[in-house]
């Protein structure tokens, strides 16, 4: 089953262009890593938000991922603004025919970099290096929705991260040059509905219709208005972290 629905994929679209990610949060960090000769693989590209916001500053950008909703999605994308140096590879990861490319980013793939295996594969397909953002752990008061998880009796996960000071530490022990920081920023939703906004805070939440009375009640408190759009307010935080050899 994919994880990208068409509504989820349309979303997350309006999300990054009104937000501005990933150029916002990271891209300026990408830049100092991407140069014009370079091929970069983009690990769980998704939709392929960053791989189309790096395509213009390299020679090749190899878009990996193995949900092919999303894949779609980014070759679509790719017609449109008539970009022809994106390669999409629909595969998982860890790949079983490695690849050797200039730079790596993996972009909060979740669950991607959580072996010692995957780790080592990481740091030897790239030849300069690369960039993984992953979830930092989060100041309870900034989690989205606290107070709607509590009401549906849903644990809030302040405390989860995604191992970001394990993979700096491997990669380290394999003898790259690996720096890290903490970045905070705005990825609300835009939406143009009371009912969408409840759909929405449904799947983020990973509730049913059945919650949706209680949902509405806390999208009534969320919610606010900008250029005729209802946004849902969400601050992410997120470890960066550059590695070079």
């Amino acid at each position: 089953m994919s994880f990208w629905s068409e509504e989820a994929l349309s979303w997350y679209q309006n999300a990054s262009e009104m937000f501005g990610y990933p150029m916002l949060p990271y891209g300026a960090m990408l830049k100092e890593l991407i140069f014009a000769p370079d091929t970069v693989l983009d690990l769980g590209c998704g939709p392929g938000v960053c791989s189309l916001l790096i395509a213009p500053w390299c020679k090749r950008v190899l878009a990996l991922d193995n949900d092919a909703q999303g894949l779609n999605w980014l070759h679509d994308s790719m017609l449109k603004h008539n970009i022809d140096n994106i390669e999409i590879i629909n595969d998982s990861w860890p790949l079983q025919q490695p690849l050797q490319v200039d730079v790596i980013i993996a972009l909060h793939v979740y669950g991607a970099l959580s072996s010692l295996e995957s780790v080592k594969l990481l740091y030897t397909m790239a030849k300069k290096g690369g960039f993984i953002a992953c979830n930092a752990p989060q100041d309870s008061c900034m989690e989205p929705f606290i107070a709607l998880k509590k009401a549906l009796g849903i644990k809030p996960r302040s405390e989860q991260c995604s191992n970001g000071c394990w993979i700096k530490g491997v990669l380290e022990a394999f003898g790259a040059d690996v720096t890290c920081q903490k970045v905070t920023y705005d990825f609300g939703q835009p939406l143009d509905t009371m009912e969408e906004a409840v759909r929405f805070m449904r799947w983020q939440v990973g509730a049913t219709d059945t919650d949706d009375d209680i949902i509405r009640k806390y999208a009534e408190l969320y919610v606010s208005e900008q250029n005729g759009k209802i946004i849902v307010p969400i601050t992410k935080q997120g470890c960066a972290i550059i590695y070079e050899k």
